[in-house]
C-alpha cells in the first residue's frame, strides 16, 4: 500500500466517531492501525475518548461507552462476544490482554448511600499479556498485573499482581445497611 493510501486511512480512523459508524455522542475515537470489527461492535464515546491500538479484534456485541470517561486500549488486544466495558473515569487496558465473552468492566458504582444519585468513580487497569475469563466482573480501583489470568465467573476489585491466577469464590454477605 503507498503512503499516500495509508495516510488517509489513518485521517479516517482518527475523524470524529460520526465519520466511523454514525452519531453516538460528542466524544472522540481513534483508532490506530488496522483493528477487526465484526458485526454489531459499538463505539460510544458519549462525551469520552476511545482509543484501540494497532491489531486489535473485536467480536459481535462487544460494547465501548465513554460518558465523560476515557477507555485506552493496547495493541494485539482481543475482546470476545458481548464484553462491555464502561468508563466514567479511566480505563486502561494493556498489550495483548485477551477479553473472553460476556466480560463487563466498569470505573465507577451507583452511590448507593445517596438513593443511587450520583456515582462513585475510580480507575481500571489492566496490564500487558492478562486473560480474563468469561463472565468475570472488573470492578472501580482495580489494577491487574502483567501475565495474570482470571478464571471464568470472577468478581475483580483490588490489586491483583503480577504472574497470578485468580479463580472465582462464592458470594458472601458484605453487610447490612
Amino acid at each position: 500500500m503507498n503512503k499516500k493510501i495509508a495516510r488517509s486511512i489513518e485521517k479516517l480512523m482518527t475523524a470524529p466517531h460520526w465519520i466511523l459508524s454514525g452519531i453516538l455522542g460528542a466524544g472522540r475515537v481513534k483508532v490506530a492501525g488496522f483493528p477487526r470489527w465484526e458485526s454489531n461492535v459499538r463505539l460510544k464515546p458519549e462525551d469520552g475518548e476511545i482509543h484501540v491500538g494497532k491489531n486489535s479484534h473485536f467480536r459481535s456485541g462487544v460494547r465501548l461507552h465513554t460518558p465523560g470517561g476515557v477507555i485506552r486500549i493496547g495493541e494485539y488486544a482481543f475482546m470476545s462476544y458481548n464484553a462491555s466495558i464502561t468508563s466514567k473515569n479511566r480505563i486502561t487496558i494493556g498489550n495483548r490482554v485477551k477479553i473472553a465473552n460476556n466480560v463487563v468492566i466498569v470505573d465507577h458504582d451507583h452511590d448507593y448511600k445517596n438513593n443511587n444519585i450520583g456515582y462513585k468513580t475510580g480507575s481500571v487497569v489492566i496490564e500487558d499479556d492478562v486473560w480474563i475469563g468469561a463472565n468475570c466482573v472488573i470492578l472501580k480501583d482495580t489494577h491487574i498485573g502483567r501475565n495474570c489470568v482470571i478464571a471464568a465467573g470472577s468478581v475483580v476489585k483490588g490489586n491483583i499482581p503480577a504472574r497470578t491466577v485468580w479463580g472465582p469464590s462464592l458470594a458472601t454477605r458484605i453487610k447490612e445497611f
